[in-house]
């Protein structure tokens, strides 16, 4: 994105602050956030630990990540993102590396519980706030490519992370891991995140009726807009729809058989496919409202997770559950970062995310547990997928109430009830 060589208010410019955070968002999606399902069966074998204690330490974390958010999206709003998102960065690289030393269940959890709190001020929701206090006006575009270049974390993370596991076995890899954290993406969110004396560029977006100044915060004002409320159930039904098959695909093709090469190929599918979603919105923005694009996204989901629950293994049928997933996984996040001022409102970007991406995040810490109980109980992953299914088309309504009640309330007068 062009910024005319522009800095603004801000140290750096725009453009240099996108794509610098755009490659920490990378690195920490990539080897903070995915690869956890990598360790699963090494740690298994090595430690005697179960499958439900080792899920049940990643959903500690990502409840504590959800639990966090209200509070990191107000500290952002007050520009304290590059404390957070540095002291993140830092934190979770030393956590890795206590990781690589453990021998005890206590210990792991505690780690993951750490590392919770580090993704909760490192992953998108913090840097699309940060984004969006530098780029102002243009933040849709700026979260676009803040995506297009996240979207491939996990096709650079799990592959790499893979190939050092079986080089190396688990434990180095994560000194690895830890220090590639420490490395690049501490320096990057500490060198290039704006501090709290450079002033936020306004958002000049004309808010819906119901996000009319008023004497209530940001986020009173916005758990009163019912829109605010569709949005809750949208995100939060993706949520633990998306955490539960990012760690439970590997081993859900590897119980039907699937070779471990055609499994590392499906996974590292994904992401390009997630940039070529986000690639096709960047030529055709014009041409799309944000309900069109949540229409497509929830559209997409749950044929994608039916297709798995109707058992296929074979390499085109997998390739084409990766295309269909990939798209609408790279556009939600997209569409998440661009409602939030579209239906609620743009003031107090960040803790009106902060308040969506709470139940979400708690959906997401529970999904991994929930499927792996579902697994345990029921023998196989088929049950689990249809029950995704039923779960997405759930946060497809929500997102159809989403749009249908910010519309109503879009045409109301300003300041009526």
């Amino acid at each position: 994105m062009a910024d005319r060589g522009a800095k603004g208010p801000w140290r750096k410019r725009p453009s240099t602050v996108l794509w610098v955070l755009s490659v920490g968002q990378l690195i920490t999606w990539g080897l903070v956030y995915y690869t956890f399902p990598l360790f699963v069966a090494p740690m298994e074998k090595e430690l005697g630990w179960s499958r439900n204690d080792l899920f049940g330490a990643l959903s500690a974390g990502l409840l504590v990540a959800g639990l966090c958010s209200i509070p990191v999206g107000a500290w952002i709003d007050r520009g304290h993102g590059r404390r957070l998102m540095a002291g993140g960065s830092l934190l979770a690289a030393v956590l890795m590396f206590v990781w690589s030393r453990t021998q005890s269940l206590p210990v792991f959890y505690g780690v993951w519980i750490g590392l919770g709190a580090c993704q909760s001020v490192t992953l998108y929701e913090p840097a699309f706030a940060v984004i969006t206090r530098v780029y102002g006006p243009r933040f849709r575009q700026a979260i676009m490519v803040m995506t297009f270049v996240g979207g491939l974390a996990s096709t650079f993370g799990i592959p790499f992370a893979q190939l050092l596991i079986d080089r190396i076995d688990w434990r180095p890899t994560l000194v690895v891991l830890a220090a590639i954290n420490l490395g690049v993406a501490f320096f990057i969110h500490w060198l290039f995140v704006p501090g709290p004396r450079e002033k936020a560029v306004p958002i000049a977006h004309p808010a819906p009726a119901s996000a009319a100044p008023s004497n209530r915060g940001p986020l009173a004002a916005a758990v009163k807009v019912p829109a605010f409320w569709g949005l809750v159930v949208a995100f939060a039904g993706y949520g633990l729809a998306f955490s539960a098959m990012s760690f439970h695909l590997i081993p859900l093709l590897a119980e039907r058989g699937v070779a471990i090469g055609v499994v590392m190929a499906i996974i590292a599918l994904i992401g390009p496919m997630q940039v070529v979603g986000r690639v096709l919105l960047m030529a055709g923005q014009r041409h799309i409202t944000v309900i069109q694009l949540g229409a497509l996204i929830y559209f997409a989901f749950p044929i994608a997770m039916a297709m798995l629950a109707a058992g296929i293994s074979d390499v085109y049928g997998l390739i084409l559950f990766a295309i269909i997933y990939g798209v609408a996984n790279g556009l939600v996040t997209i569409l998440r970062g661009m409602a939030v001022p579209e239906f609620i409102g743009p003031e107090g970007y960040g803790v009106v995310s902060g308040a969506l991406t709470m139940p979400t995040n708690v959906m997401r810490a529970a999904g991994p547990l929930m499927a792996s109980l579902a697994w345990s109980t029921f023998g196989n992953y088929t049950p689990v997928l249809w029950g995704l299914s039923a779960i997405m088309l759930v946060a497809a309504a929500g997102f159809a109430a989403a749009a249908i009640l910010s519309k109503r309330q879009a045409q109301r007068p300003a300041g009526g009830t």
